[in-house]
């Protein structure tokens, strides 16, 4: 049923943080911060434009629905997370491995400094991934692993990664293995043993090293 609803937005033209008004800024943070805590049917459009301190036809003229209004949240969630892709892309580099890295510890900076845009994806993964799951794969999350998954094809080109690496696999682990870091280290910080939680930069080198080079 979620499916359907979602159907008639995928053509509509995603409008990034940077463009838009000062005034759908605060509709759209106003949102994400309702959408992160609740189900998106128990968030009303009211709630929203209390919580922005706007009307609903203020909300209504600039994004065509809730369902439009819910994608354009979503996708600037990720925005936020694929802004570690975006610096990567603006430097020049020949060494694919390395722009690897760069991201990884760019997308894991990312994820801790907006914690509530990775909580709200996450929930959605969670809860609706079955239900919306190609939606969300097209519309919002491939273009970045696309490109990751790009970065590991030049690197196994030029001899940097073994060939019989899946490149989406490892793609794949790489946002994982961030993720996963997020969710546990306030659990993770109080585990015998344990000494990375409070260096994010100490983990990201160290899990990339592991995921590029194996363990021997």
């Amino acid at each position: 049923m979620c499916r359907g609803k979602f159907k008639l937005i995928q053509t509509e033209k995603y409008i990034r943080r940077s463009e838009l008004s000062r005034g759908a800024l605060s509709i759209l943070d106003a949102a994400e911060s309702l959408f992160a805590v609740k189900d998106f049917d128990a968030v009303s459009i009211n709630e929203i434009a209390s919580h922005a301190r706007t009307s609903k036809a203020n909300i209504f003229h600039h994004f065509k629905s809730k369902e439009a209004l819910y994608i354009s949240v979503l996708k600037n969630a990720c925005e936020r997370s694929a802004s570690a892709l975006n610096e990567v892309n603006s430097q020049l580099s020949d060494n694919p491995l390395k722009q690897m890295n760069q991201f990884f510890a760019g997308h894991l900076q990312a994820i801790l400094s907006h914690p509530q845009s990775t909580q709200l994806i996450q929930k959605e993964l969670i809860e609706n991934g079955e239900r919306r799951g190609e939606l969300l794969a097209e519309e919002v999350f491939s273009d970045t692993f696309s490109s990751v998954v790009s970065f590991v094809k030049q690197a196994q080109d030029k001899g940097m990664i073994r060939q019989g690496v899946d490149p989406s696999l490892l793609a794949f682990l790489m946002f994982g293995a961030n993720v996963f870091f997020f969710e546990s280290r306030y659990v993770l910080k109080h585990m015998p043993d344990v000494n990375f939680t409070e260096s994010p930069e100490e983990y990201s080198s160290a899990v990339f090293d592991l995921l590029t080079h194996g363990f021997k």
